[in-house]
């Protein structure tokens, strides 16, 4: 199989002037290393507004070009002519191929519904190809590129190629079962303290703080600045603030496009920022972050790790499936499902219970209360808010339901994360 490589690559636009950042793919062949320019094209055009965008943009067309790479239609062209000869049916039968090797695996992921979301991905290269006057052989508008795994005649071939055991779980098991790790309701106030306790680095736990106040993406809470510039300027350790009461604002250079915001953060968050990783860790960090890069940590960079490297989405996930691996052996009540990306549920819902506190539970929240659709799309940064509205409105009724009406653990307008976590793990201590 043909091995494809994805450094990044930093450049400033002859036309914009701006820094753009993206990965490029880099193939081993023939002994040689060569640019998949058109894809490589492609990720200059559509991802370089965002790393994270780029990263899953060109994972999906490194993969589909390194399963090209094993069929027999493909072995007397050159990579470079992958896009031309390509077609709906080279889609299908590599969907059809990850299921095979998932189930020849036995594992959870990736889901039929991964699969189908990346070749959808995949189809909006080959759209941009067409766009841009590149000559493909991909149908974009024709559905013969997506593979029925509902189809029993489809099921039964992919099970006679992996050749599972009888005793095996099929393809709709499997799906069923990775279904059941995502959690349905909001993460407990006991798993966010196990989590807390679990990572293997304190500033993982300061971040998730972080997330649980504003939510903030992970790959926005990495963004978060020592000092900050332009509209953030006025972000700064807390301290040298004046040590603020209240609400700030930071504007949010989305990686979505145009979705960029202006979010509120609570001043006990940088408070937490300052006590439990600023004033114990981030100085020891700057000074391993100069020695391996030979210069200063710019004032940009806020977050690094135990050997001084800057925080990043990946590694947040990462560390996050360590914690929940570690707390689920010391508390066996933590669900296998929480992962980082909890924390952003956590902000809206306990909006929405401390806005209409008991009304939750009467037909008051049916209707868009128009000051809270305002404050959920700033902070979330979802166009649809009707949708987002609904959905942390049943949200906080299942809680306020689990408390017979009774919201004695929502938190009041001046309570941090951490006050709250405190007060939750004393209330508990006070029940026995």
């Amino acid at each position: 199989m043909l091995n494809i490589r994805k450094p990044i690559i930093t450049y400033k636009d002859p036309d914009s002037l701006l820094e753009r950042s993206h990965h490029v793919l880099v193939a081993d062949y023939n002994k040689k290393h060569v640019l998949i320019s058109h894809a490589n094209l492609y990720l200059s055009d559509a991802a370089s507004s965002s790393l994270e965008t780029s990263n899953r943009y060109s994972d999906v067309i490194a993969q589909f070009y390194k399963y090209l790479s094993t069929q027999p239609k493909f072995n007397n062209y050159h990579i470079s002519q992958y896009h031309v000869i390509a077609d709906n049916r080279d889609i299908r039968r590599w969907q059809v191929q990850r299921q095979i090797d998932r189930e020849k695996a036995q594992k959870l992921s990736p889901s039929s519904e991964t699969i189908y979301r990346d070749a959808k991905q995949l189809l909006l290269f080959f759209l941009w190809l067409k766009d841009n006057g590149y000559v493909t052989n991909v149908k974009v508008k024709i559905k013969s590129w997506m593979a029925n795994f509902r189809s029993d005649r489809l099921l039964n071939y992919i099970s006679s190629k992996a050749r599972t055991k009888i005793d095996s779980s099929n393809i709709k098991v499997l799906d069923k079962k990775g279904r059941q790790k995502k959690l349905k309701s909001l993460i407990t106030n006991m798993e966010v303290q196990w989590l807390l306790n679990s990572y293997p680095d304190p500033v993982y736990s300061t971040m998730f703080k972080v997330a649980l106040d504003t939510a903030m993406r992970p790959m926005d809470i990495v963004k978060f600045p020592y000092v900050g510039s332009g509209k953030n300027m006025h972000i700064m350790p807390y301290s040298e603030m004046g040590s603020p009461k209240g609400e700030i604002h930071y504007f949010v250079d989305s990686s979505k496009r145009n979705k960029d915001r202006t979010i509120r953060i609570s001043s006990n968050v940088l408070k937490i920022i300052e006590d439990e990783y600023i004033n114990l860790h981030y100085e020891n960090r700057k000074k391993l972050y100069k020695e391996k890069n030979k210069r200063n940590c710019p004032p940009s960079i806020l977050f690094l790790n135990k050997a001084g490297e800057p925080i990043t989405s990946a590694m947040i996930s990462n560390r996050t499936n360590y914690a929940v691996g570690k707390a689920r052996r010391n508390y066996p009540e933590m669900r296998e499902g929480v992962d980082f990306y909890q924390a952003r549920h956590w902000w809206p819902t306990y909006f929405i219970l401390s806005l209409y506190k008991e009304d939750i539970l009467s037909t008051a929240p049916d209707v868009i209360h128009a000051a809270a659709a305002q404050v959920l799309t700033e902070q979330m940064g979802h166009e649809d808010i009707s949708t987002t509205f609904k959905y942390y409105v049943d949200r906080a009724r299942i809680i306020a339901q689990a408390n017979f009406g009774r919201l004695s653990e929502v938190m009041n307008e001046v309570e941090s994360i951490r006050d709250f976590v405190s007060r939750i793990e004393e209330n508990k201590k006070n029940l026995y």
